[in-house]
C-alpha cells in the first residue's frame, strides 16, 4: 500500500489528509468549520461564518488581477458517513482512515468523503499558494449539503460580490454540469399495532452487500434497493408462513440507495430450514435478474433469542404490502437531454419504532410539476395504510442558462488543454447551484470535479491522476479569468 504523502499534487492531497482526520458527517460540522476559520486566520485572510453556519473566505486577486471580477469557488464541508457492517470506526468522533495504491484513494471500511472534501482541498491549496494567478476569490464552504442543503438555504448572498461560480461537487472528469434536479423528502409515518405475545421461534432475515449508491446519480443504474428486496422476500414468506415482525433495520439516509436491510420475525413453529430454502431460491432468481449489477448480494437467516414485542398480524401484513407497493426508482426520463433521468424517488429510510413505521422517500425532478405530483402520490399511497406524510426540505432545480460566458470559457479551456471538448450536461441530483441560482441574481455557474466513484458508499474511491488533472484545469480557468 502506497504512502498518502507520496501523492501528487502534494499540497492538494496534504489538505485532503488533514480534512479527512476531522469527523464531518452532516450535522457534525463544528470541528471542520473551525478548521476553515483557523486556516484563514493563519494566513491573514478575511473569513466570515454566516448565520447558516457557512464559511466564506476572501482572497485578493494576484498581480495583474486586482481589478478583475471576483469568482466564487464553492463546495460543501459535510460528507455522508456510511460504513461496512464489520467496520468499528466511530464516525461521529473519528476521521476516516485513508488508503491508496497509487492509482486510487479510498477509506478503510467507510465512505471516503471525496464528496465534497476535494473541493475544500482545492480551495485550501489555492489560497495557501502564492504562485497561482487568479482574480479575487470568494470561497464559499457550505454546511450540511448532504441532508438538505441547509447551509445553502441559509446562505446570505450579500456576503459575495461575484456572479460567476465554480461549484466543485461533480464526480466525473470531462463533464461540465450546467443544470440539476430539484428535490423534496416525503416524510411518512404509518401507525402499527403491537402486542406483547411471545413467539416460540425468532429469526433475523438479512439482505446484505448490495451496491447501493447515490440516490440521484446512480438511480438509473438498475441497482437494487435493500428495503424493496426485503419486501419481496417477506411477501414470498407470507405465502406459506404466518409470522409477526419485531424490528426493521437498514439504510439510514434518504439520499442513499440502501445497501442492506434486516428484519426480525417471530413464528409459532420452527421454520428455519424453510426460510433457508426460500432464500436460496430467491437468491438464484435475484442473481439472474441483477446479473452484472449486484455481484456480491447475499441473503441470510439466523435464529435469535426470543423477543417480547411484536406487531400484530394485521400490522405485519400492512408492512409487507407497504414495502412491495411503495414506488421507487426512475419514474420518467428527460425529453430534452438524452439519457438523463427527469423524475425519480428513493426509499432510503425505514424503521419500526414505538407504534409506527417511519419511512423517508427522497424525490428528485427537473420538473416542478412532476416533483410535486410524485410527492402527492406518495402522500396518497401512505394514506391508504392509515398513515400521514408531508414534504420536507424542498429545494429548487437549477435551470440551463442559454448565455453562459463561464461555460464558454471552461469549454474553451478544456479543449485547449486536452484536445477534445468536455461534455456539457445536466445531472439528476441536487446541487447547491439550484439554491444559489435563486439567491444570487444572474449567477453564471458550472459544476465540475475529478473522477470519484461510488460516492455515498464504503466503496467510494477517487482517481488520483484525475485529481491532478482537474487541479491543473482549475488553475488554468482562474489564469484565464482576468
Amino acid at each position: 500500500m502506497d504512502n498518502i504523502s507520496n501523492l501528487r499534487p502534494e499540497k492538494v492531497f496534504d489538505f485532503f489528509r488533514q480534512i479527512s482526520e476531522i469527523p464531518r458527517g452532516s450535522g457534525n460540522t463544528e470541528k471542520i468549520t473551525q478548521y476553515c476559520l483557523d486556516f484563514a486566520e493563519q494566513r491573514n485572510l478575511r473569513a466570515v461564518k454566516d448565520e447558516g453556519g457557512n464559511v466564506i473566505i476572501y482572497a485578493d486577486g494576484t498581480e495583474g488581477y486586482e481589478n478583475s471580477e471576483p469568482i466564487i469557488i464553492q463546495g460543501h464541508m459535510d460528507m455522508v458517513c456510511e460504513k461496512t457492517p464489520d467496520c468499528t470506526k466511530d464516525m461521529q468522533n473519528e476521521g476516516v482512515t485513508l488508503c491508496t495504491d497509487g492509482e486510487y484513494l479510498w477509506a478503510d471500511g467507510t465512505t471516503l468523503g471525496g464528496d465534497d472534501g476535494i473541493a475544500m482541498a482545492y480551495i485550501f491549496a489555492l489560497l495557501d499558494s502564492d504562485d497561482i494567478p487568479h482574480p479575487p476569490i470568494e470561497a464559499v464552504i457550505t454546511r450540511d449539503e448532504e441532508t438538505g442543503m441547509f447551509g445553502a438555504i441559509d446562505f446570505d448572498p450579500e456576503l459575495v460580490k461575484g456572479r460567476k461560480m465554480l461549484n466543485i461537487d461533480s464526480e466525473e472528469e470531462g463533464i461540465l454540469t450546467v443544470s440539476c434536479a430539484g428535490g423534496i423528502t416525503a416524510v411518512c409515518e404509518i401507525p402499527v399495532d403491537f402486542t406483547d405475545a411471545e413467539k416460540a421461534f425468532c429469526y433475523e432475515i438479512s439482505v446484505n452487500n448490495l451496491l447501493g449508491g447515490h440516490s440521484g446519480a446512480d438511480i438509473d443504474k438498475g441497482r437494487a434497493n435493500a428495503f424493496k428486496v426485503m419486501g419481496e422476500i417477506l411477501g414470498e414468506l407470507k405465502n406459506n408462513t404466518d409470522f409477526l415482525i419485531s424490528g426493521i433495520k437498514g439504510g439510514g439516509k434518504a439520499n442513499v440507495i440502501p445497501q442492506y436491510a434486516s428484519v426480525v420475525i417471530g413464528t409459532d413453529s420452527d421454520c428455519f430450514s424453510d426460510i433457508e430454502k426460500l432464500l436460496e431460491s430467491f437468491g438464484e432468481a435475484f442473481m439472474e435478474k441483477y446479473a452484472g449489477i449486484e455481484p456480491d448480494a447475499s441473503f441470510a437467516v439466523k435464529q435469535i433469542d426470543s423477543v417480547q414485542r411484536f406487531c400484530s398480524i394485521a400490522a405485519a401484513d400492512k408492512i409487507v404490502n407497504f414495502l412491495n407497493g411503495a414506488p421507487n426508482g426512475v419514474q420518467s426520463m428527460s425529453k430534452s437531454m438524452e439519457g438523463l433521468v427527469q423524475t425519480s424517488l428513493n426509499l432510503g429510510v425505514l424503521s419500526l419504532c414505538e407504534d409506527k413505521l417511519c419511512a423517508d422517500f427522497l424525490i428528485r425532478s427537473s420538473s416542478i410539476e412532476e416533483k410535486q405530483s410524485l410527492c402527492d402520490k406518495v402522500i396518497s399511497f401512505v394514506s391508504e395504510y392509515g398513515g400521514t406524510a408531508f414534504g420536507d426540505g424542498d429545494y429548487p432545480a437549477w435551470e440551463y442558462r442559454e448565455n453562459s460566458p463561464l461555460r464558454d470559457l471552461m469549454v474553451e479551456t478544456y479543449t485547449d488543454m486536452y484536445g477534445k471538448a468536455p461534455k456539457v450536461t445536466g445531472i439528476h441530483a441536487g446541487l447547491e447551484c439550484g439554491i444559489f441560482s435563486e439567491k444570487i441574481k444572474d449567477a453564471d455557474m458550472v459544476s465540475f470535479g475529478p473522477d470519484n466513484e461510488n460516492i455515498h458508499t464504503p466503496a467510494e474511491r477517487m482517481n488520483i491522476a484525475s485529481v491532478g488533472r482537474t487541479w491543473e484545469y482549475l488553475k488554468e480557468i482562474l489564469r484565464r479569468s482576468r
